[in-house]
C-alpha cells in the first residue's frame, strides 16, 4: 500500500490575481494617502500576487508597497518610487526601472532577466538570489545593495555601475 502524504503533492502556487485599472487606482490613492499621512489614513499597497504585466507605472510612489510574488514582466516603473518596497519573488523580466529608487528594497529571489536598470537607486537593495540575467546597470547606484548574491551578474554588467 502506497501513502499518499504531503511529501509527494506538489506544492500548489499562488493564482495571480487580475487588477483591473480602476482597482490599481483606488490602491494608488489609498497608498498615496497611507504615505503621507505617516499611516494615520489610506492603506499600505498590498499588491502581492498582482497581474501588472506590462502596465505602465511610470513615476508611481510605492514606497515601502508589499509587491511580493507580482507579475511586473515588461512593466514601466521608470522613474517609480519603491524605496523599502518588498519585491520579493517578484517576476520583472523585461521590466524598465530606468532612474527607479530602489533604495532599501528588497528585490530578493527577483526574476529581473534582462530588466533596463539604467541609473537606478539600489543603494541598500537586498539582491539575495536574485535573477539580473541580462540586466542593464548602466549608471546604477549598488552602493551597499548586495550585488555578489545575485544570480547572472558579470563583470561586464557592473563595470559601469556606481559602487560607492
Amino acid at each position: 500500500m502506497q501513502r499518499h502524504g504531503s511529501k509527494n503533492r506538489p506544492k500548489a502556487r499562488p493564482v495571480l490575481r487580475e487588477m483591473p485599472l480602476d482597482q490599481l487606482e483606488r490602491v494608488l490613492a489609498n497608498h498615496r494617502a497611507w504615505l503621507e499621512s505617516d499611516g494615520r489614513s489610506g492603506e499600505r499597497a498590498n499588491l502581492s500576487h498582482a497581474q501588472l504585466q506590462g502596465l505602465s507605472l511610470w513615476s508611481a510612489d510605492l514606497r515601502e508597497a508589499d509587491l511580493s510574488y507580482a507579475s511586473l514582466q515588461g512593466a514601466d516603473l521608470d522613474h517609480a518610487r519603491l524605496r523599502g518596497a518588498n519585491l520579493r519573488h517578484a517576476k520583472m523580466a523585461g521590466a524598465s526601472l530606468w532612474r527607479a529608487n530602489l533604495r532599501d528594497a528588497d528585490l530578493s529571489y527577483a526574476g529581473l532577466q534582462g530588466a533596463k536598470m539604467d541609473h537606478a537607486d539600489l543603494s541598500g537593495a537586498n539582491l539575495h538570489d536574485a535573477d539580473l540575467t541580462g540586466a542593464s546597470l548602466w549608471g546604477a547606484q549598488v552602493s551597499g545593495a548586495l550585488v555578489e548574491h545575485a544570480i547572472g551578474t558579470t563583470d561586464e554588467q557592473l563595470k559601469n555601475a556606481h559602487r560607492a
